[in-house]
């Protein structure tokens, strides 16, 4: 294939589609397989749009990946039917549900089981990183809700958290230092996903929303490494630094919004040492953005120089980075009656 659009891969993004719209809507764990199967096939020929070499092995990676986690889900829901006799209660057994559990942690890309992730990135573009790091992530977490253990997914998600703020310093590519940006997040919403649901699909939409502009920018003003940020060209360099900034948390910006509402909801909730050690990893990762966006304020040219480019994005830019004033009063409703809304 050469780097044309062609009309089958439309056929591939409506399967893509498909599968993730069957796992959410599914009444039962064997017909979400199949949608998250379903997914599988139709994403895969995607990353094989432009037929490079490197993506091929992408390709390859993500399939083997996928299978092995996909085939120890079935295979543990399959045994744990065998215990209940049913579909719909099969959580029972703590062994296998703990299975059921890390298998879909792969598919996510969550520490411990994260080593594949940032290897693969390397080699793919940025559309289809940013599939991987946000649709791909929809199925699997929604099948997460499903599976009440709170003890393992809190130290999944502390792991998550440290380890992609760790992991990401000295990094240079930009695709890896999103890959363990990305990681840091799912620990922030592995976090919630036990307590109020509701949250981490909020944070959720909010990294998506973050995530757009910045892939898209960094997709065509940059040549995958940290130091072609400063090189001369016609972007505004206020704008990469304050995407990058908001995905670190940094207030008044919109990703400090997402992490505020998770801190609130889990000091209500009297986990404070795990409040503590989230704070800690998004610490360490914000020390690491705040270096980076010196180097591209203080070494670029051309700093205030603005082009048409950034006019699709100009509303979600806004939204970015005035999100603090706009739910000043959400905010503060939620502090104030966090306990009535958690019940």
């Amino acid at each position: 294939m050469n780097n044309k659009f062609f009309p089958s891969n439309f056929l591939f993004i409506l399967i893509m589609v498909m599968g993730t719209t069957m796992t959410l809507s599914s009444p039962h764990w064997l017909t979400m397989w199949i949608g998250l199967e379903l997914n599988l096939m139709g994403f895969l020929p995607l990353m094989n749009i432009k037929g490079k070499s490197l993506e091929a092995e992408a390709s390859m990676k993500y399939f083997i990946i996928q299978s092995m986690s996909s085939s120890i889900l079935i295979m543990t829901s399959l045994i744990l039917y065998n215990y209940n006799m049913s579909w719909y209660s099969m959580f029972n057994h703590k062994m296998l549900s703990t299975m059921m559990l890390l298998s879909l942690i792969l598919k996510l890309g969550g520490a411990p089981l994260h080593f594949w992730l940032p290897n693969m990135t390397k080699q793919m573009t940025w559309l289809i990183l940013f599939l991987i790091l946000t649709w791909q992530k929809l199925a699997p977490l929604f099948m997460l809700t499903l599976i009440s253990n709170l003890n393992i997914l809190i130290l999944i998600s502390l792991m998550s958290t440290l380890l992609g703020s760790i992991m990401i310093l000295n990094q240079t590519n930009m695709q890896v230092i999103i890959t363990y940006s990305s990681i840091s997040h799912l620990g922030w919403m592995l976090s919630m996903i036990m307590i109020n649901n509701s949250l981490t699909f909020i944070y959720f939409i909010n990294y998506i929303i973050i995530s757009i502009p910045l892939m898209n920018m960094l997709n065509n003003y940059t040549n995958n490494y940290t130091y072609t940020l400063t090189h001369k060209n016609k972007i505004n360099k206020l704008i990469i630094p304050s995407l990058i900034l908001s995905l670190a948390g940094l207030p008044p910006l919109l990703g400090f919004l997402s992490k505020l509402l998770i801190l609130i909801s889990l000091m209500q909730t009297n986990f404070i040492i795990m409040t503590l050690l989230l704070f800690m990893g998004t610490l360490i990762s914000l020390f690491f953005y705040l270096n980076m966006t010196l180097m591209i304020i203080v070494k670029s040219y051309f700093l205030f120089e603005n082009n048409n480019m950034t006019k699709p994005y100009e509303s979600i830019i806004m939204l970015n980075m005035f999100s603090i004033f706009v739910f000043y009063i959400l905010i503060n409703i939620i502090i104030k009656y966090a306990m009535t809304i958690l019940h």
